[in-house]
């Protein structure tokens, strides 16, 4: 599987998200909203955080920056794993989301021979999505992806070359991964139309099966990557699910043309430049945007857990820089929220009730342990008005420094 250096996917939470919607005109600034008549916002404590919002960010302004848009806005209409299999809720060691942006990405999705079969072809965008089931030792994963091409033709083209690709993997040692058996190729249950090849190959100690689909369908192709460790007939039967609810939900996305990518705003729901921001030397990908719930979830640390509540409380966008915002219904819906995933974060492993954050005696922080030996976080909950404010940190000032600087942004 295609390697990826390792991301604490909580931390991601923390820092990521941009302009994910429907449409690509403004909405228009944010209200500001009240404090609680509990909370004197000028005595939190900021640290050196800034407690004022960024200026308007305006338009992408490139070909580059706005493709990066686009992949975020496909966010919301690429199939999260959990969909297809509920027990598929882990992040895992590599990034559970990415854009992408460029042909020589496309080895976060499938390995480096593999996309040699895409070589040339017109790639526009895409977007990925992966995770496995829960534990050190995970008995199934799926990557699931959408790869946008310049037209029908040259998807086809890339579905048909790919698998070609992986039906002849090279035998060189200094090949990844070096397969161990025949490739074989494989029906996918009520798709005859997409492609699928098998590969069996060492990782570490451990044989490893591995399926790839490649669908065409339109300008896209529609890719997944399984592994199963419980039975040999458990890939194809999961990638036809996914295949299911990939094909209408992908439907249902208006493209925008790549002659106008430069013209995408980077901030149409105004909620990003009120977001406390991300020091430029470490922004990702996937930072600095505002989604819409279905796109946000492929960020979560816990999507199967986290998207009811999200649901109940009626988020609408999600935004993401150093805080992370959700924009509920009503303050209702925020403080709602905020209860919820506090408890979200209480009952994880090994978690730790910590202190609430100076001067706002309804937040509530907890120390959440690292998974696979990674370093615990400090998560910080609490409402503003409509809005529900989260903070990670790896020290507990720093998270509540955040979350003061974060609430003084929005009711300043």
């Amino acid at each position: 599987m295609p390697q990826a250096k390792r991301v604490l996917f909580a931390a991601l939470l923390g820092a990521v998200l941009v302009a994910c919607q429907h449409t690509t005109e403004g909405t228009g600034a944010p209200a500001r909203s009240n404090p609680s008549p509990a909370v004197n916002p000028s005595s939190l404590d900021p640290g050196k955080y800034p407690t004022g919002p960024s200026p308007p960010l305006g338009a992408a302004g490139s070909d580059q920056a706005g493709r990066l848009v686009e992949g975020r806005r496909m966010a919301a209409y690429v199939v999260g794993p959990w969909q297809a299999d509920p027990a598929l809720s882990a992040a895992g060691s590599t990034s559970a989301a990415t854009v992408i942006t460029a042909f020589e990405q496309l080895s976060k999705v499938v390995w480096t021979p593999i996309m040699g079969g895409a070589f040339n072809l017109p790639f526009v965008v895409g977007f990925s999505s992966e995770r496995q089931t829960p534990g050190p030792d995970p008995q199934m994963s799926l990557r699931n992806a959408v790869l946008r091409f310049a037209n029908p033709a040259s998807a086809a083209s890339a579905a048909q070359g790919m698998q070609a690709r992986a039906m002849s993997m090279p035998r060189l040692p200094s090949a990844t991964p070096i397969v161990t058996e025949p490739e074989r190729a494989i029906p996918v249950p009520g798709h005859p139309d997409a492609a699928a090849a098998l590969l069996t190959f060492q990782d570490g100690v451990q044989t490893v099966r591995e399926l790839s689909v490649f669908t065409a369908h339109g300008p896209y192709v529609l890719v997944q990557v399984a592994r199963c460790g419980t039975g040999p007939d458990c890939e194809a039967p999961l990638a036809a699910r996914t295949i299911d609810r990939q094909i209408p939900l992908i439907d249902t996305f208006a493209p925008t043309d790549a002659n106008q990518f430069a013209a995408l705003p980077l901030d149409p729901t105004g909620l990003v430049a009120r977001t406390l921001p991300l020091p430029a030397d470490q922004s990702t990908p996937m930072s600095g945007a505002a989604y819409e719930t279905a796109g946000a979830l492929h960020l979560e640390d816990d999507p199967v857990q986290v998207g009811p509540a999200l649901s109940a409380a009626g988020v609408d966008f999600a935004s993401v820089n150093l805080a992370t915002l959700y924009q509920a219904r009503d303050p209702a819906g925020a403080q709602t929220l905020a209860d919820a995933y506090s408890d979200i974060a209480a009952k994880t492993t090994a978690a730790q009730a910590a202190s609430p954050v100076p001067g706002l005696p309804q937040s509530r922080c907890t120390r959440v342990a690292g998974s696979s030996g990674l370093v615990p976080r400090y998560w910080c909950l609490a409402a503003a008005g409509r809005y529900t404010i989260k903070t990670v940190a790896r020290q507990l000032d720093s998270a509540q420094q955040q979350m003061a600087a974060q609430y003084r942004i929005l009711t300043g």
